[in-house]
Parts: C-alpha cells; sequence; structure tokens
C-alpha cells in the first residue's frame, strides 16, 4: 500500500528533479545545445500525418497480425481470379497484381511489461497469443532488409499505481536502461511507446494515485530522451492513452491524468463498445472518446485510435443479453461498429487506427469475456468493405500502408508519374537516370581503360616515347 507520506516524498523529490532539469536545459541553451529531455515536437518531428490521411496498424499478436495480411492477400487474389474469369487476358502483363507487401500495414501492436520486458527481443505468451515485436520486423522486412519499413506501436503495462511508485523510487531504472537500448537498436521505422495504457481505467490500478502515474511517465520520457541518440530520439514518439470511458471518481478527469505537453507526443483512445447503441455505463459512449479526441485537439497533439475491436464480435456472437434485446437482426455488421469508427476518424482526422484483428475466444486470457470473433475474414461482407474503403482507397480518406512511416505519410513527389506517362520524361528525375547517369558512366568506362593503358601522353609532354604493349615486358630479365 501507498502511504500519502510516500507520495508526497516523491512529489517533492520530482520537484526538485524538475528545478535540475530547468537549470541544465537553461545551461544546454546558453552554450546553444538542444535539451532533449523536455519537448513539444512539432507536427514533423512527431510524423503527424497530412490532413485526410490515417496511418492503419494492425495487433495484437503475431500469428493474428500474419493471419491478416495473408487474408487480404488471398482475398484479392480471389477478386483478380473472378474479374478475368470470363475475361481475355494477356498473360504477360501481371502489372495489376499486388505483392504481399502492398497488405502490410504501417505499423503493427505489440505488448510488454516494464516489469520483464518481455516479447520484445524473444517470444513471449501472457495468455493473449505470441508477442514478439522483432518476430513482426521479421516476418514482414522491407525490401532491401536492412531497414524495416514498418513501425511498433508497443503497449507498456506499468503495474499501476505499485509500479508507478517503483519506477519513481529508481527500482526499475535497470529495466529502464533495457527498454532504452531496445528502442535504440530497433529495425521499426517508428515506434510508438504507449507508456501504462489506458491509465484511466478503474480496474489497471492507477485511479488511486494520479499523481504517481505522472511522475512515472515523466521519468521514463526524461530518461529515454536522455539515453537516446539523436537518431533513435527522432524515431521514439511517447503515447498517453486513455480508455475512453468513465472513470473511477468523478472528481477524476483527463487533467488528472496528463504529464504534460512536453512530455506527450501522441494521445490515444479505446473504442470497442463506446459505438454500440447498447453499451452499458461502465463502457462508456461515443461522447467519451470524443472528450479524449477534443482534449488533444486542445494540446495540438496528433490522436490515435490506439486500441479497437466491435466488443461481443463481428457478429455479435458473444454480445450481452442487452446487446440481444436491443439490436436489429438485420442490422449491418459494417455500418453497426466499422462505419461508426471511420465516422470518428473523419470527424477528428485520427492520424492512426489501430485494428484488433483476433478470435479473441482462443485465448485464455480473454476466453469468454465477451470480446468474441474479430478477425475480418471471419464475415465475407465486412472483408469486402474492408478491402474496398480501407485497402482500395475508394473512401475520402486515404490508410497508409506499409513504408509510409518512413516519410511520415506524405507522397514521394514522382510516385505518380509511371513511365508510361508523356510528363514523366520531362522530369528532372527522367533526366538524372536516363541521360546524365548513363552519359557519365559510359564515359568513364572509355576513357579509364584508355588511360590506364597509356592513351594519354605523359606529363613531360614527350612526343617521341614509345607506346608498347601492356605486356610487352613480361619476358624481359631483370
Amino acid at each position: 500500500m501507498i502511504k500519502s507520506k510516500d507520495t508526497a516524498r516523491l512529489l517533492l523529490a520530482h520537484d526538485v528533479f524538475v528545478m535540475s532539469i530547468d537549470f541544465v536545459a537553461a545551461v544546454d541553451k546558453s552554450n546553444k545545445r538542444p535539451d532533449l529531455s523536455c519537448r513539444k515536437m512539432s507536427n514533423e518531428a512527431a510524423c503527424r500525418p497530412p490532413a485526410g490521411s490515417t496511418y492503419l496498424c494492425v495487433g495484437q499478436d503475431l500469428f493474428s497480425v500474419n493471419e491478416y495480411v495473408m487474408s487480404q492477400y488471398n482475398y484479392s487474389l480471389h477478386v483478380d481470379i473472378n474479374s478475368t474469369a470470363d475475361a481475355e487476358v494477356d498473360v504477360s502483363d501481371n502489372t495489376h497484381h499486388l505483392s504481399v507487401s502492398s497488405f502490410v500495414p504501417s505499423s503493427f501492436m505489440v505488448y510488454t511489461d516494464l516489469q520483464t520486458l518481455r516479447g520484445l527481443w524473444a517470444a513471449t505468451d501472457y495468455g493473449s497469443g505470441i508477442q514478439y515485436a522483432d518476430g513482426l520486423l521479421d516476418l514482414f522486412p522491407s525490401i532491401d532488409h536492412s531497414q524495416a519499413a514498418a513501425g511498433l506501436q508497443i503497449g507498456l503495462w506499468l503495474n499501476g499505481t505499485q509500479g508507478c511508485y517503483s519506477i519513481c523510487e529508481g527500482e526499475l531504472d535497470n529495466q529502464i536502461e533495457q527498454l532504452i537500448a531496445y528502442l535504440e537498436h530497433s529495425r521499426a521505422s517508428r515506434i510508438f511507446l504507449r507508456l501504462g495504457y489506458e491509465f484511466d481505467n478503474p480496474s489497471f490500478g492507477y485511479s488511486d494515485h494520479p499523481e504517481l502515474y505522472i511522475l512515472a511517465f515523466r521519468k521514463i520520457v526524461t530518461d529515454c530522451r536522455k539515453g537516446l541518440s539523436a537518431e533513435a530520439q527522432a524515431r521514439v514518439m511517447f503515447v498517453w492513452h486513455s480508455w475512453g470511458a468513465p472513470m473511477a471518481s468523478a472528481k477524476l478527469n483527463l487533467h488528472s491524468f496528463y504529464p504534460g505537453d512536453a512530455y506527450v507526443d501522441w494521445i490515444g483512445v479505446s473504442i470497442f463498445q463506446q459505438v454500440l447503441p447498447w453499451s452499458p455505463p461502465w463502457g462508456g459512449q461515443v461522447s467519451d472518446v470524443e472528450n479524449v479526441l477534443k482534449f488533444a485537439q486542445e494540446h495540438d497533439k496528433p490522436t490515435m485510435i490506439a486500441e479497437s475491436t466491435p466488443f461481443g464480435g463481428i457478429e455479435l456472437k458473444q454480445a450481452s443479453k442487452a446487446a440481444e434485446e436491443s439490436m436489429d437482426a438485420t442490422s449491418d455488421p459494417w455500418d453497426r461498429w466499422y462505419g461508426q469508427v471511420i465516422g470518428i476518424i473523419d470527424k477528428y482526422d485520427v492520424s492512426m487506427w489501430c485494428y484488433i484483428n483476433c478470435d479473441w475466444e482462443s485465448q485464455p486470457q480473454w476466453h469468454n469475456v465477451g470480446f468474441g470473433e474479430t478477425r475480418l475474414a471471419s464475415n465475407n461482407e465486412v472483408m469486402t468493405k474492408w478491402h474496398e474503403q480501407i485497402m482500395s482507397g475508394k473512401s475520402n480518406r486515404t490508410f497508409l500502408h506499409l513504408g509510409a512511416l518512413d516519410n511520415c505519410g506524405a507522397a514521394i513527389a514522382s510516385s505518380n508519374l509511371g513511365t508510361d506517362s508523356e510528363e514523366y520524361w520531362f522530369t528532372p528525375d527522367h533526366f538524372l537516370s536516363f541521360i546524365l547517369v548513363p552519359f557519365i558512366v559510359a564515359s568513364a568506362a572509355f576513357f579509364l581503360p584508355y588511360y590506364m593503358l597509356g592513351g594519354i601522353r605523359g606529363r613531360d609532354k614527350s612526343t617521341t616515347r614509345e607506346r608498347r604493349p601492356l605486356l610487352a615486358d613480361i619476358n624481359e630479365k631483370t
């Protein structure tokens, strides 16, 4: 049990710590050195995508992510088969086919806890499927296999108030150093680290002393920013993630848990049953989700739906009795949940959507909890609409996939010009790639051998020097 005097001591220690940080920052500023301990990130530094674009993230275990990618690829192949079955096809033309990598999301969801850090370097199973961050990067590497084009969205469990107390006391400094080492050397293009995810969930244990959560959040962020290289700092984002539902007490609000703009890069929220008309009071309403997104707007932070899945399952086979009594049996499963979520994304221009594609009932931790079957491939109607609106870009919003985090969602300038476009042949890229570079290479290929074989006169400018074959002296005695 955490005593009030312990909390007061930690708060006092934190005040001294902040004063020392401010002093160091002032010294650094006077020496024109950047202060990396506390910052307020620009949109570019936070890797916020362009307006109207949303990074797609999928989780939340190794095999569920793999199933998602392969089922999307399988669906696309069958669409191709059906569309060409009765048509005359040029077998030499395969430009309309997409590779597996076309269906890989921009990032993957994984989970670990600060006490053990299992599931990062090596696989583990908390009872919720295989958690293995590096395994996901290995499963879907970049084309050149040198830098993974996918990002990671990591949920870091802090173990409630007791865990936060241990963090503030320095008892987990060694684990924080190990975390920093992983962040430094990870091959992920970007890492979104959710510290103490769903901090305001009454069952997660942070509500008794939210001030300790704030101190723990600040300590981890400060230690990471001081321990990471400048390159790694640019890749790591710290996410403050609310569960978007009623808190443990009416006295609590989002400000009660907020570490401050200097420590928070992104703000996240969960969406499970809030969009469903039969959501129970404890499960939250759309207004709870919107409160978080409005809070993010007020603080000018990019937003993510950090965890989401249709609670009860796509087909509501694990739905509550209240759902069975109130739902329309003929209601469309897409409009009932997915359409509602996309509406929120459009309304608030949400920058990342993390979807949990999972057979929850098959996992011991979640069996009979009520989440149900939420794999997209389990429902043909949902699969079709997902492919049309999310994968094929037929909606007003662009959902970004593998590689998008490398340039923060910005399109490459020449990517829309194919070699069959007349405009392409008049671009600087074409001149550089197909005219200037080949000319230089061809010139070098001719003149270098000519020079090496004696075609150029010596520096003494002699005109009587005999030009002899390269191997003329091979048989002469020395």
